[in-house]
């Protein structure tokens, strides 16, 4: 891969600047500008290409620690709307579940995520 790599670096930029660019028909100065700067222009882009790629992956690993953050529970998604979490915190108000448990419920925590415990304490 490495040597692919560097043959690319090398024969791309030449290949462009010797045998694609002079068919276009431009005088001998223009060809000798776009041949002095075919490696740099490739490295450029090369650059560009590696930090959008850079830039790609660091957008995807924030969008899936946000969304991991805000619905994953354990090892399981999960989708919570408002109605469904207001039902539920009224449903452990009602029940005194939430005494015995010992969580505590916020009226602020409405479409937050409402994090149950396993057992009961005695």
């Amino acid at each position: 891969p490495i040597i692919m790599k560097l043959l690319i670096a090398l024969c791309v930029p030449y290949v462009l600047a010797r045998g694609v660019f002079p068919v276009f028909g431009y005088p001998l100065q223009v060809n000798s500008a776009v041949y002095r700067f075919a490696w740099l222009g490739c490295l450029g882009m090369s650059c560009l290409y590696f930090c959008a790629k850079r830039f790609h992956i660091w957008f995807t690993n924030l969008h899936n620690s946000i969304r991991d953050d805000r619905y994953l529970i354990g090892r399981r998604l999960h989708n919570f709307g408002e109605a469904i979490a207001e039902r539920t915190v009224e449903e452990t108000r009602s029940s005194g579940l939430q005494r015995d448990i010992g969580i505590r419920h916020e009226v602020d925590d409405v479409g937050l995520r409402i994090r149950r415990g396993n057992r009961l304490e005695a």
